[in-house]
């Protein structure tokens, strides 16, 4: 059962951001037509405002900050140009060159086969033709001119327009700091703060919209270079950039692609096979970027269903045209922050809480909007901040571009399946057990966790989630394995042992029994699962493989490092630490960082010192009683897992909490 929330706004504020916006739509249906360079300098100044901060901080005027990065943009486009012109010309001048054979294979091979296929018979005079042409050109040429008329000056207008985008972007991104100051003046001021947080929130989703939209770019252009490419098509290399690059505006990549990718078929190919081909690797392309590759790639970063980014195309289409197009994405992501908001606000309402009374507008008593105490947290609602991923344990959101809050619920994974009912305090125990190594071992490798309250990061109505069971971290690039130093003999590590005298590979002495402490620690590092699947170990020069051999040598000395430091302090406080589990990654500068938990009885094996016992078993600090109990019930260990006894559930939250005060004190 989750807390229940305060409300953190003003009750009307989500009400007007939701107003704003519509009015906001109802402009851009009206000036459509005339927006595209203004939306775009808008978009491109938004893009590279950073960019020009960080000029600005290294003492660059904001004016000259700004000339600098246009020119360089414009620049980095025009060497696209020149490499990308040539390319296709040179292509395409080869490709106007088979028309002509193009005509014959029509006129010997294709109307022949509807003739004896269908009994179609066409007989077309290729020299008639021409001639008709001829005398329509001279007779109506007059008629024609207003349509040439229209189509120079839609050529103008285009010109105008792509000479207003950077006009419109210099003037943004000049005063773009002037601005958004002015508009956080004019903000109420008991607003602010709840303003800038749905601002910031914002900024988040559509700056995982612009990336993410990178990503289906490349991604598409890959995929059917390399599909055109291994289907022999020529032209295989431009057809499938143009395709990935246009696919910003849906269906218009997917659309002009298949249009030129078959027209070079029919001339390559023979026979139908090779077009067939082409035109099944577009259909399945458009397949993967609908339901797959755009859903996954930019829904789940700006945190829309796969069927909400597909209406959202399909409705903004439909309501604003090419311009609504563009826009589909972001600003449903946008709406969706508001809808969140809205949510919030209702779900603090007395009227959701049930102290609503139809016949009065009093509002409920406070005790309605005190949190309820001991409550366990089995799934994080923090609707103030995009969810990045829900894992066994762990919920986390994005802070912004640079950092995550991770949510340590709790929820209780065995065997690799997630248990349907919550420990109470494991979360928080959790959390402070992590804490105190990374603030201990911190001389040995840094950890990605940030000195920020996490109650700062959400509204106020979600301090009640985080408080005590959350931590906010620098966001870094997770490494691809799990890093596991194994002390003693026991697990996994005793089955295998008594078949081979080694553990994953790792030759071992004759002789040693269950439990037995190894001569040395080993480092036996394991694949990364996703919740529900298993863990794989796998050798040391798999790893290097993975990571790289210089990366794999730190993470298994810094592993080894820091479970030896570890282990002795524990064993001070009467612990046995008997084998752990570590993650790690690496920021830009490609340093290695501590992540995820630390030495906590989820991720550790702790036994007690004065129960140890060589041969035998010991009681551990951790889940056991759960594992014992679902091993003499004859479970299946597949999901969904049995709800869990009264008795076994109290028994392991005080396993936890014996665990950290040991350690802590």
């Amino acid at each position: 059962m989750d807390p229940i929330r305060r409300p953190a706004l003003p009750g009307n504020m989500p009400w007007l951001a939701l107003v704003a916006l519509l009015v906001m739509g109802g402009l851009v249906y009206v000036l459509g037509p005339i927006l595209t360079p203004f939306l775009a300098g808008a978009l491109l100044a938004y893009i590279f405002d950073p960019l020009v901060d960080r000029l600005q901080a290294r003492g660059l005027s904001r004016g000259t900050g700004t000339v600098l990065v246009i020119v360089l943009a414009g620049l980095a486009l025009f060497t696209l140009l020149l490499i990308a012109l040539p390319l296709f010309q040179g292509q395409f001048a080869e490709l106007s060159q088979r028309v002509p054979a193009a005509l014959d294979l029509l006129q010997t091979r294709f109307l022949p086969w509807l003739q004896h296929t269908f009994g179609i018979t066409i007989a077309p005079n290729l020299d008639a033709l021409k001639t008709w042409l001829t005398e329509k050109a001279a007779q109506n040429s007059a008629d024609w001119l207003p349509t040439l008329q229209t189509g120079a000056l839609a050529i103008v207008g285009v010109l105008a327009n792509l000479l207003l985008i950077p006009v419109v972007m210099f003037y943004l991104l000049k005063d773009w700091d002037v601005m958004v100051a002015r508009v956080a003046a004019l903000m109420p001021r008991p607003w602010m703060g709840a303003a800038t947080r749905v601002a910031r929130a914002m900024d988040a989703v559509v700056g995982e919209f612009l990336r993410g939209q990178v990503a289906v770019m490349v991604a598409l252009s890959a995929y059917y270079a390399l599909a055109l490419w291994a289907a022999g098509l020529d032209y295989a290399l431009p057809i499938g950039m143009l395709t990935g690059l246009l696919s910003f505006v849906p269906f218009l990549g997917f659309g002009l692609g298949m249009i030129l990718a078959l027209l070079v078929a029919l001339l390559q190919f023979a026979d139908w096979s090779g077009v067939i081909w082409v035109a099944g690797i577009y259909l399945a392309g458009q397949i993967l970027e609908s339901y797959v590759i755009t859903p996954r790639l930019v829904g789940e970063r700006v945190g829309l269903h796969p069927v909400a980014i597909i209406f959202a195309l399909a409705a903004f289409g439909q309501l604003f045209g090419f311009v609504g197009v563009l826009l589909a994405v972001p600003l449903a992501a946008v709406l969706l922050v508001a809808l969140r908001e809205l949510r919030g606000v209702y779900e603090a309402s007395a009227f959701y809480r049930g102290g609503y009374n139809a016949g009065s507008f009093d509002p409920a008593p406070p005790a309605m909007s005190v949190p309820l105490p001991g409550q366990p947290l089995l799934e994080s609602h923090i609707a103030s901040l995009p969810l990045v991923h829900k894992g066994k344990v762990r919920d986390i959101y994005a802070v912004g571009d640079d950092k995550l809050l991770i949510v340590t619920t709790d929820r209780l994974s065995a065997f690799d399946v997630v248990m349907p009912t919550p420990i109470a305090g494991k979360g928080e125990v959790l959390t402070k057990v992590s804490a105190f190594w990374f603030d201990k071992l911190k001389a040995i490798v840094p950890s990605q966790a940030l000195d920020i309250a996490p109650e700062s990061v959400v509204a106020e109505n979600e301090r009640d989630q985080v408080a005590g069971r959350a931590i906010v971290v620098k966001k870094l690039k997770a490494l691809p394995v799990e890093a596991i130093v194994r002390g003693y003999l026991v697990g996994s590590g005793w089955k295998e042992y008594q078949g081979s005298q080694s553990v994953c590979g790792i030759g071992l002495p004759a002789g040693l029994k269950l439990a037995d402490r190894l001569p040395a620690p080993i480092f036996t590092p394991s694949t990364k699962a996703a919740v529900g699947a298993h863990d794989e170990n796998i050798a040391f020069d798999a790893m290097a493989q993975l990571i790289g051999a210089d990366l794999a040598q730190q993470v298994r000395d810094v592993s080894l490092a820091l479970y030896r430091a570890a282990a002795e302090y524990a064993l001070t406080r009467g612990i046995i630490i008997a084998d752990t589990k570590f993650e790690f990654g690496v920021d830009e500068a490609g340093k290695l960082v501590w992540i995820d938990e630390a030495l906590t009885p989820d991720s550790s094996r702790f036994w007690p010192a004065d129960q140890y016992q060589p041969g035998s078993n010991p009681p551990s600090f951790d889940k056991q009683f759960v594992r014992d109990w679902l091993e003499s019930g004859g479970w299946n260990k597949q999901a969904p897992g049995p709800v869990l006894p009264d008795e076994i559930v109290a028994k392991t939250a005080a396993k936890y909490r014996e665990a950290m005060t040991r350690l802590l004190g």
